[in-house]
């Protein structure tokens, strides 16, 4: 590998240089907003509460490490993605990555199943928060509001907060963030200090813990915790010094999910010592509260009853952040209509995008009620199939890009960094996303066509973003040439 670029990869390069010094004044994100924005896309709180006892129940107590080894894994993948991002101008995440890489037509083609996966998860999350809200309110007040109008406010207050500024918006997250880590925290350290159930134990983090079970649905699960990280890119436009401050949120981000998630998962597992897999097999929904109920109070449980409600509502706005952008990036490179480009001039935010994407909801939301479809089995965990596949499978690609971008011409990077880092991170993650697909019946709770019908979704819209690009090489030639390249002075 040389350390001279080619003359296609210095246009590349180049293209970079005016973006980092454009229009300053729009950008207002450091890197503690963009961490903030990530780590409430995962619902740190309702991921734990939903997530977390299927899969001790599943896969064993052994979740917690996996949270570790999946953190650091995901770290590893960081450092090519990290050193590879002063070479990507525009906002475009994971497509642009590629398409530097691999060639623009399947870089856009990834770019087309990152719109419909993030858009889908962001609808199917307003499943579980419709139910929660629906739960708790009937709790604490005796007053039942069925979930179909819990729905509809979440799709409307989600369009509301995606048209105003993204940093308002960061706010929102960022509150919602740090009371879930506190509660968190708390219930983990009052179990720690109480001692558990039966004292405390290191069994979950021992290797033969992490390898019993149906280790394919603890993967799945724990990289679903993950989901989003990688959207740190795509705020690029809007950073403080956007190389430096991308570095910081990306690798932030992994640590913080990573460390609180494994922290959490073990501490649950003390709290009830060695019935713990039974009791997250057989009582799932209620392990959370039961834990906070003995171990700090029934007002604690309360206040997580609550809290998971907001946890869930800050996973809608945050994907629909992440969908609204794609869609702004994706218009920037002329792919799709240029109407998505527009920004609100009082806000910045990408108003037409968000937009489409409430209005889409709301008809799905719609069609769900008139269907009579459960908002927790049907809209959000079926809903959620297409994205759990597509996480890990484009960050695999990713990987492969960032090791084919700096074969040639490393520009002074390390072995390490631009080779030895991406090369085994598109091994582990390809390894992931073919165990994923192997216990997909696990995850739905179904048999037959529906488990490999959901993930070709995927498929199908690749191929559509393929064709598209194809189509652009032969009719539009110039539009096309400038795909992955536009910085914020091309807006």
């Amino acid at each position: 590998m040389s350390s001279q670029p080619s003359t296609e990869e210095s246009a590349i390069a180049g293209a970079s240089e005016p973006a980092e010094g454009a229009s300053e004044s729009r950008r207002s994100l450091s890197a503690r907003h963009i961490v903030f924005f990530v780590i409430a896309a995962a619902a740190p709180l309702g991921f734990a509460v939903g997530s977390t006892p299927l899969s001790i129940g599943r896969g064993g107590i052994g979740t917690a490490g996996v949270f570790l080894i999946a953190g650091l894994f995901l770290s590893i993948f960081a450092v090519g993605y990290v050193a590879m991002t002063k070479y990507i101008p525009n906002a475009g995440a994971l497509f642009s990555y590629i398409s530097a890489g691999l060639g623009r037509p399947l870089g856009i083609g990834v770019a087309f199943v990152a719109v419909i996966s993030y858009a889908l998860i962001s609808v199917g999350s307003i499943g579980p928060f419709a139910v929660f809200a629906e739960f708790t309110v009937q709790s604490l007040l005796g007053v039942a509001i069925p979930w179909p109008v819990w729905g509809i406010l979440g799709v409307v207050l989600m369009g509301v907060l995606g048209q105003l500024n993204v940093e308002l918006n960061m706010r929102v997250l960022g509150f919602f963030m740090i009371a879930e880590v506190l509660v968190l925290a708390v219930l983990g350290i009052s179990i720690m200090v109480q001692g558990g159930a039966e004292g405390l134990s290191l069994d979950a983090l021992n290797p033969g813990a992490i390898a019993q079970g149906q280790l394919g649905v603890v993967l799945l699960v724990v990289f679903a915790a993950f989901a989003g990280f990688e959207a740190t890119a795509l705020f690029r436009d809007e950073a403080k010094n956007p190389v430096r401050t991308l570095r910081r949120a990306t690798f932030g981000s992994i640590a913080v999910i990573a460390l609180l998630q494994a922290f959490v998962a073990w501490a649950i597992v003390q709290a009830f010592g060695s019935m713990a897999g039974d009791v997250a097999l057989n009582n799932p929904t209620e392990m959370f509260t039961g834990a906070a109920e003995t171990f700090v109070g029934g007002w604690f449980a309360t206040l997580i009853s609550i809290l998971v409600v907001f946890s869930w509502f800050a996973s809608v706005l945050a994907f629909h952040n992440a969908t609204t952008r794609y869609l702004h990036a994706l218009a920037r490179d002329g792919v799709i209509p240029a109407m998505f480009t527009k920004r609100s001039k009082r806000t910045n935010a990408p108003w037409v995008a968000s937009l489409v994407h409430s209005v889409l909801a709301l008809a799905a939301i719609v069609m769900c009620i008139i269907a009579g479809l459960d908002p927790y089995l049907d809209l959000f965990v079926l809903g959620s199939v297409p994205v759990a596949v597509a996480v890990p499978a484009m960050e695999c690609l990713t990987a492969l890009a960032i090791f084919v971008f700096f074969w040639k011409n490393r520009r002074g990077h390390s072995v390490w960094t631009v080779a030895v880092a991406p090369a085994i991170a598109t091994v582990v993650l390809g390894a992931v996303v073919s165990l994923v697909l192997a216990n997909m019946s696990f995850y739905t709770g179904q048999e037959g066509a529906i488990n490999w019908i959901l993930p070709a979704i995927n498929l199908v819209v690749l191929c559509i973003g393929f064709a598209r690009a194809m189509w652009m090489r032969r009719n539009s030639p110039e539009r096309y040439a400038m795909i992955g390249r536009r910085g914020l002075t091309d807006d």
